[in-house]
C-alpha cells in the first residue's frame, strides 16, 4: 500500500473512531435526535457542495424517493441508535460492537441471497459473537438493564448497515460511490430532520459542544466519506475495509485520553477476540501471505 494511502488509512480510522467520542460529549448536553440530526445535515451540506465542484448530480427528481429510504435505513435510523447509545456505552463499546458489520453481512447474506459462507466467515462469526459476548458479561460495565438496551441498539445500528451495504449491492451497485454517499446522507438528514426540530434544546449549547457538533458532522462524517472513497479509488475496497480494525483502536484510544474510559483485562480480551473474528470474516490471514512468499 503507498504511503499516502496508509496516512489516509489511518487518518481515517482517528476519524472515526473519534465519532464515538464527540457523541459521548454532545448526547448528554443537546439529546440523541438533536445530534444526530445535526451531524446528517452538516454531513450532507458537505457532500452535496463536494459533487457540485465536481460537476455530479443526485438526480432528485427520478431518484428522491431512492434515496429517502436508503438514508433511513443506512444512516439516519443507525445514527440515531448510537446516539442513544452514547448515552451509556464508552466510545470503545461502541466501537467494537460496530465492527461487527462484516460477520452481520455475512449472516444477511446467508439468509437473504443463500450465499454459502467459507469456513473463515463461519469461524469470525463464531468468534465475534463469543468476543461481543465476553466484552457484555466481563468488560468495565455493569449489565444493568440500560446497558443492555445500549447494546442491543449499537446491534441494530450495525444489522442495518450490513443490510444496507447488501441493499446497495442489490439496487445500486452501478451508482457513484461518492453520488451514493451524497445521496443517503442527504435522504438522512432529510428523513430525521422533524424529529431533530421537535428535540431543539431549549438554550443555546456550550461552544464546547456546538464545536463537538461541528466536528462529528463535517470531519467524522462528511469529510470521512470523502477519505474512505479516496481510499477505496487508490487501493480497492478489499484493503480500504480494513479501517474496520482501526476504528475500535481509536475509539479506545480516544475514550481513555479524553473519557477516562478503562479497558479492563476481560474487556481487552473481548476486544481482541473481535479483531480476530473482522479479520476471518474479511479473510485476511496473515500467515498465509508470509507462508506463500517463503521460498521452498
Amino acid at each position: 500500500m503507498p504511503l499516502s494511502a496508509l496516512i489516509r488509512l489511518l487518518l481515517l480510522g482517528m476519524i472515526w473512531g473519534a465519532s464515538f467520542l464527540f457523541q459521548r460529549l454532545t448526547v448528554p448536553v443537546v439529546g440523541a435526535s438533536f445530534t444526530a440530526a445535526v451531524r446528517l445535515a452538516l454531513s450532507a451540506i458537505m457532500l452535496v457542495i463536494v459533487l457540485r465542484v465536481l460537476g455530479r448530480s443526485l438526480d432528485l427528481r427520478r431518484q428522491w424517493r431512492a434515496w429517502l429510504w436508503l438514508g433511513t435505513i443506512s444512516a439516519a435510523l443507525p445514527f440515531l441508535c448510537f446516539a442513544y447509545a452514547a448515552r451509556s456505552l464508552p466510545a470503545g463499546y461502541m466501537a467494537v460492537i460496530n465492527a461487527t458489520v462484516p460477520m452481520l453481512t455475512v449472516i444477511f447474506a446467508a439468509l437473504l441471497w443463500r450465499v454459502r459462507a467459507s469456513w473463515s466467515k463461519r469461524i469470525g462469526v463464531v468468534v465475534g459473537l463469543i468476543g461481543v459476548g465476553v466484552l457484555a458479561r466481563y468488560g468495565s460495565l455493569g449489565m444493568t438493564q440500560q446497558t443492555l438496551v445500549a447494546i442491543g441498539l449499537c446491534f441494530v445500528a450495525s444489522a442495518l448497515y450490513a443490510y444496507s451495504s447488501l441493499f446497495i449491492r442489490q439496487h445500486h451497485a452501478n451508482v457513484n460511490p461518492l453520488v451514493l454517499a451524497a445521496a443517503s446522507q442527504l435522504g438522512a438528514a432529510v428523513a430525521i430532520l422533524p424529529l431533530g426540530l421537535w428535540n431543539l434544546p431549549a438554550r443555546l449549547p456550550p461552544t464546547g459542544v456546538i464545536v463537538s457538533l461541528l466536528v462529528l458532522g463535517l470531519v467524522c462524517t462528511g469529510l470521512a466519506y470523502v477519505l474512505y472513497f479516496q481510499l477505496i479509488s487508490d487501493v480497492g475496497s478489499e484493503k480500504a475495509v480494513t479501517n474496520t480494525f482501526l476504528v475500535p483502536v481509536f475509539a479506545q484510544i480516544w475514550g481513555a485520553l479524553f473519557l477516562h474510559e478503562r479497558l479492563t483485562l476481560a474487556g481487552a480480551l473481548g476486544f481482541a477476540l473481535v479483531m480476530l473474528a473482522v479479520a476471518l470474516v474479511l479473510e485476511i490471514h496473515p500467515w498465509r501471505t508470509r507462508r506463500a512468499a517463503t521460498p521452498g
